[in-house]
C-alpha cells in the first residue's frame, strides 16, 4: 500500500499531465478543422493524447516511409524510428544481444537475370521482355503453345485435357487487374481449369521488374510443423493461417509482352482463336536469393513487485505495412478514395464487387467534387498504412510513455513489441512466440491492437455471418478472441470499459464462431493463442481505406484512438496487478502447430 505522502504525490503528478494534455492543440482537436497533409507537432507528453498520437502517425505513416514492407530498407526506417523512441523512454532492451531489435533471417526471393525463354527461334530476358514474380524455385518448363483466350472467361475456356502438358497463353481478365506475374504474390490463381498446365503465360503491354518475394526461414516453426504433422496426419497442412495464400505447386505464371506472346503462337495473341496452337516453348527460371534484414522491436518495462515482475503482459503491434509496387497503379487520390467510399466500401476486402450503379458514379463524382474543394488533385502510390498498422504502432509508443513517464507503475513486467511481417503472414510474431527474449511460459496475456484509428459513423467495419454491413460508433470498438481462452480475461475487458469517462460499445460479430472472414486467425495475436496464451485482440475494424493508398493520417480519429488506447492500458494495469495469473479456462491448441480455425 502506498503511503499517503506518495498519494498525494501520484495527484500532483496525474494533474499535472492532465493540465499538460489540456493545453496541448492540434488539427485533432480543433472542431471542423482540415486535417492536413502534413504536419509537424511538438514534444509528446506522459499522458495518452489525441495530439501525441497524430504527431506520431504523420511521421510514421508518411510518404518517406515508403509503406514500411518488410524485408525491405523502408521497414528499417521505420523499426529504427521506434528504436530510436523506446530508448528515449528509458525501456529495457529485449532484444538480441542486449539490444531492443530481434532480428529475424528473411530472403528475398527473385528471377535471376540468366533465365531466359525461347521462342521462334529466338531467346527473351526478364524485365525486359517477361517478368515471373513468387517463384519458390527455379523451374524448367518445355512444352506446345495454345492461346486459351481470356483469363477469368470461363464461356470459352479450354478443357483441361486440352491444357494438359501446355505452355497456355491468355489474355488478362476484362478490365485489367494487377499483378499477373504471380498473381501479386497473393494467391488469385488461374482456376482448376488452367491446374494440369506447365505454365500459364499472361500478356501485358508492358513488362516491369516485379516486386520481391520475401520468405521467412523459421527453422523450429518449419521442423515443429513436419514433426506435428507425421504425428498427426490428418493435419498435413498444420500451422497459423491467414488465409491469404494461393495454392502451393500447380504451373507457373509469367507475364509477357506482346512481342514474346506472338514468338511463342506465331501470331499476335490479339488476333488469335481460343484452341490456336503454336511452336515449342523452353522457359528457364533460375531463382536467386538475397538476406535481406528484418526486425522486430522489444522493449521491456519492468514491473515492482519482487516475484510477480517474473511474469509479462505483452502489448503488440505489427509496424510492417503492404509497401510500393510496380504492379500498383498511380492513381488519383481523392478519385479512388471516392469510389472506394461508395462502391468498395471494405477497401480490399471488397472483393468481387460489382461494377457501380448509375446511382452511386452520381454519389462518387459529387464526393470526389467536394474533394476537390479542398485541395487540387493529387497522385499516389504509397500505401502508407496510417491505420493498419501505424493506428497500433503509434498507440504502443504512447502508451508505453504513459508508463515510463507516468505514476502508474504494474507490478508484473509489460513487454511492447513491434512485430514485423504481419502482412506476410504474421511472421514477427510468429518468430518472438517460437523464439521468445524471455521464458514462453512467464507470459501472461497478448493484448494486440492493429487497426484502432477508425470506427467512425461512416466506415463499414465489417460483415456479420449474415452478410448485415457493421458501423462504426463514437464508442465502438471491436474485440477479437477476449474470451476464447479466458473467460476471466474478457470480462476483466467489459469490467473496466465499463469505468471509463465514455465506456465502450463491444462488437464480437467478427469473433462470431466460422466467420468466412477468419479474423481471429489473421492477426498477431493468434501467434500467442496457439501457445495457449490468453489474448485480447482490439481493432476498430475495416473500413474503404483497407490496404488502400488511402490509407493515411488525415483520415485517422485521433480521439477516439486515445481512448482506445486508454482502455488497452487501464486493461494492462488491471491484469498487471492481479493476485494470481489470468485463468486459461477454456481449450487451446494440441499443437502449437495446428491449423488456426475460427
Amino acid at each position: 500500500m502506498l503511503r499517503a505522502g506518495a498519494l498525494g504525490a501520484l495527484a500532483l503528478v496525474g494533474t499535472a499531465s492532465s493540465l499538460a494534455a489540456q493545453q496541448q492543440s492540434c488539427p485533432a482537436t480543433t472542431p471542423g478543422a482540415t486535417m492536413p497533409l502534413t504536419w509537424q507537432g511538438g514534444a509528446t507528453i506522459a499522458a495518452i493524447t489525441p495530439c501525441d498520437l497524430m504527431t506520431r502517425l504523420y511521421i510514421y505513416a508518411a510518404d518517406s516511409m515508403r509503406g514500411r514492407e518488410a524485408g525491405t530498407a523502408d521497414a528499417i526506417h521505420a523499426t529504427a524510428y521506434l528504436e530510436r523512441e523506446v530508448r528515449r523512454l528509458g525501456l529495457r532492451p529485449a532484444g538480441d544481444n542486449g539490444t531492443f531489435f530481434q532480428n529475424m533471417p528473411v530472403t528475398a526471393r527473385l528471377v535471376s537475370a540468366s533465365s531466359t525463354i525461347s521462342a521462334g527461334g529466338r531467346t527473351f530476358h526478364p524485365d525486359v521482355d517477361f517478368s515471373a514474380a513468387g517463384a519458390a524455385a527455379g523451374k524448367k518448363v518445355m512444352g506446345d503453345a495454345i492461346f486459351g483466350g481470356t483469363l477469368g472467361d470461363t464461356l470459352h475456356a479450354l478443357s483441361p485435357d486440352a491444357v494438359r502438358g501446355k505452355i497456355v497463353v491468355v489474355l488478362p481478365p476484362v478490365g485489367g487487374g494487377r499483378g499477373f506475374g504471380g498473381f501479386g504474390g497473393r494467391g488469385g490463381g488461374a482456376g482448376n481449369a488452367l491446374a494440369g498446365a506447365e505454365a500459364i503465360v499472361v500478356v501485358s503491354p508492358t513488362v516491369s521488374r516485379p516486386r520481391l518475394q520475401f520468405v521467412l526461414n523459421d527453422t523450429m516453426q518449419n521442423e515443429g510443423r513436419t514433426a506435428y504433422a507425421a504425428a498427426n496426419p490428418a493435419a498435413a497442412n498444420a500451422g497459423p493461417q491467414r488465409g491469404r495464400g494461393g495454392a502451393v505447386g500447380g504451373p507457373i505464371t509469367i507475364t509477357v509482352t506482346p512481342a514474346l506472346a506472338a514468338a511463342m503462337l506465331g501470331k499476335p495473341a490479339s488476333s488469335a482463336v481460343v484452341g490456336d496452337k503454336g511452336g515449342d516453348v523452353a522457359i528457364d527460371l533460375s531463382i536467386e536469393n538475397i538476406a535481406e534484414p528484418t526486425r522486430n522491436v522489444v522493449a521491456i518495462l519492468p514491473g515492482t513487485d519482487a516475484v510477480l515482475r517474473n511474469q509479462y503482459i505483452v502489448i503488440g503491434a505489427h509496424s510492417d505495412h503492404i509497401g510500393m509496387s510496380n504492379a500498383n497503379p498511380v492513381v488519383e487520390h481523392d478519385s479512388l478514395k471516392a469510389y472506394n467510399m461508395v462502391a468498395r466500401v471494405e477497401g480490399a476486402d471488397s472483393r468481387n464487387a460489382p461494377a457501380p450503379t448509375a446511382e452511386q458514379w452520381v454519389r462518387i463524382n459529387a464526393l470526389k467534387d467536394s474533394l476537390r474543394r479542398v485541395r487540387p488533385a493529387r497522385l499516389d502510390s504509397i500505401s502508407n498504412g496510417a491505420d493498419d498498422d501505424g493506428s497500433g504502432s503509434v498507440s504502443i509508443l504512447e502508451i508505453a510513455e504513459a508508463f515510463a513517464k507516468g505514476p502508474v507503475k504494474p507490478k508484473r513486467s509489460l513487454i511492447f513489441v513491434w512485430q514485423t511481417g504481419e502482412e506476410k503472414g504474421l511472421w514477427g510474431s510468429q518468430w518472438f512466440t517460437n523464439h521468445p527474449t524471455v521464458s514462453r511460459d512467464s507470459i501472461v496475456a497478448d493484448l494486440n491492437l492493429d487497426m484502432v484509428g477508425r470506427g467512425a459513423a461512416i466506415d463499414v467495419t465489417g460483415q456479420d455471418k449474415d452478410n448485415h454491413l457493421l458501423m462504426g460508433a463514437e464508442n465502438y470498438l471491436q474485440l477479437v478472441g477476449s474470451r476464447r481462452l479466458s473467460t476471466e480475461l474478457g470480462d476483466i475487458a467489459e469490467q473496466v470499459s465499463a469505468t471509463e469517462p465514455v465506456p465502450f460499445r463491444f462488437d464480437y460479430a467478427m469473433d462470431a464462431n466460422g466467420h468466412p472472414q477468419n479474423i481471429y486467425c489473421r492477426s498477431d495475436h493468434a501467434n500467442y493463442a496457439r501457445y495457449g496464451i490468453p489474448v485480447i485482440f482490439f481493432t476498430t475494424g475495416g473500413h474503404a481505406d483497407y490496404h488502400q493508398v488511402t490509407d493515411e493520417p488525415e483520415y485517422i480519429q485521433y480521439e477516439h484512438m486515445a481512448r482506445v488506447d486508454q482502455l488497452v492500458f487501464d486493461i494492462a494495469v488491471r491484469v498487471a496487478n492481479l493476485d494470481h495469473r489470468v485463468a486459461v479456462d477454456k481449450p487451446h491448441p494440441d499443437s502449437p502447430f495446428a491449423r488456426c480455425q475460427q
